[in-house]
Parts: structure tokens; C-alpha cells; sequence
């Protein structure tokens, strides 16, 4: 996949998580949820909570692909499907958990349809963003899913740390800060 693409990807993805999901990720137990998390080493190779060893390996490939590897470790990486994973179990109801399993299977079974093989590709991620051969419904599932992702890798000691820029609070209010595309958000290293 060319990198336009992959940027107009996750262009679309910061776009679509939107104040509502955020809000929604957030809300009740979830951060203290999301904190108590522990990233395990190869969780993809076998069954989740919530989650079937076939439908971790998928969750990871997905994440390798919204969040590839860079300069920093991928989605994939951090063990960001372990996240999603737990969170469902912990934090979501059980039409929630439906929603992340339905996700997974749909993706899966548009790239055997479309590519005779198991998911790997960004090609059918951007298939659900436009809804080329997914439904409404699977693309509202398919956002929940990045929702959860983009929660889990921001709030990973290396998202918050790493990827994202960090200014120690009180830290005075400076009115207008230059910034450059290659300017990082701001994260709390409240945490660590």
C-alpha cells in the first residue's frame, strides 16, 4: 500500500473517532481499566477473554496496519488487540463485544471474498471507511474497533511517552505556540 494512502488512512481515522467516542471510551471504569493492563508477548497465539485465538491474530493485523510500525513500535507492537481484548471484557456490554467479534469476521471474510486469503491488507480497511462492499452498520462496528485501538495505544506508556509530546503541568500558559506537520499532540505522562 502506497504511504498517500496510508496517511489518508489515518487522516480519516483521528477524523472518525470523533468527541463522541471519545467520550464513550472514556466514560465510567475505562481508564482505570485501561491502566490495569498488562501487555503480554505473543497474545495473538492464543484465545483472548472475549476474543478467539483466530479473531486475536486478525485484531493484531489490524492493528499492525492502523498504526504500522515507525520510528516507534506499531499497534501491534504494544499488544494493543490484548488491550481491546480486556477492555471489552472489562468495560463494554455484551452487544459491544458482538460488535468487535461481527468486526473482525466481516473484515475477514471481505478479504477472502475480494483477495482469496486472510486479512493483511490496509486495501480492505479502506474498503470499510468508504463502504465499498460493507454496510453502515459494519463500518459504525469497524469504528468502535479503532476507537478502542487508537484508547489503547495513547494510553501505553510508549504512545504517551513516545509518540506523543509532553509538557509537565503547571506549565504556564503560552497563548500561541508555533506548530509544523511534524509537530506532536500533547499527552500526560500523568501516568508513568
Amino acid at each position: 500500500m502506497k504511504n498517500e494512502e496510508r496517511r489518508w488512512f489515518l487522516k480519516r481515522l483521528t477524523q472518525t473517532i470523533g468527541a463522541a467516542t471519545a467520550t464513550a471510551l472514556v466514560a465510567g471504569n475505562s481508564i482505570s481499566s485501561a491502566l490495569a493492563y498488562q501487555p503480554r508477548q505473543n497474545s495473538e497465539d492464543s484465545n483472548g477473554v472475549i476474543l478467539t485465538q483466530r479473531q486475536m491474530q486478525i485484531l493484531s493485523d489490524v492493528c499492525s496496519v492502523v498504526i504500522p510500525r515507525t520510528d516507534t513500535p506499531s499497534a501491534a507492537d504494544l499488544d494493543c488487540h490484548g488491550f481491546i481484548d480486556h477492555q471489552i471484557s472489562q468495560c463494554h456490554s455484551l452487544a459491544e463485544q458482538q460488535s468487535v467479534r461481527r468486526c473482525l469476521n466481516d473484515i475477514n471474510l471481505h478479504s477472502l471474498s475480494q483477495f482469496e486469503h486472510e486479512f493483511t491488507q490496509l486495501k480492505i480497511l479502506v474498503d470499510v471507511e468508504q463502504m465499498q462492499g460493507f454496510t453502515q452498520g459494519q463500518k459504525e462496528d469497524f469504528k468502535f474497533v479503532k476507537g478502542l485501538l487508537v484508547f489503547g495505544y495513547f494510553t501505553s506508556e510508549v504512545g504517551a511517552t513516545q509518540v506523543l509530546a509532553y509538557q509537565a503541568v503547571p506549565g504556564g500558559y503560552k497563548a500561541s505556540v508555533p506548530i509544523t506537520p511534524e509537530t506532536k499532540s500533547w499527552g500526560s505522562l500523568n501516568y508513568y
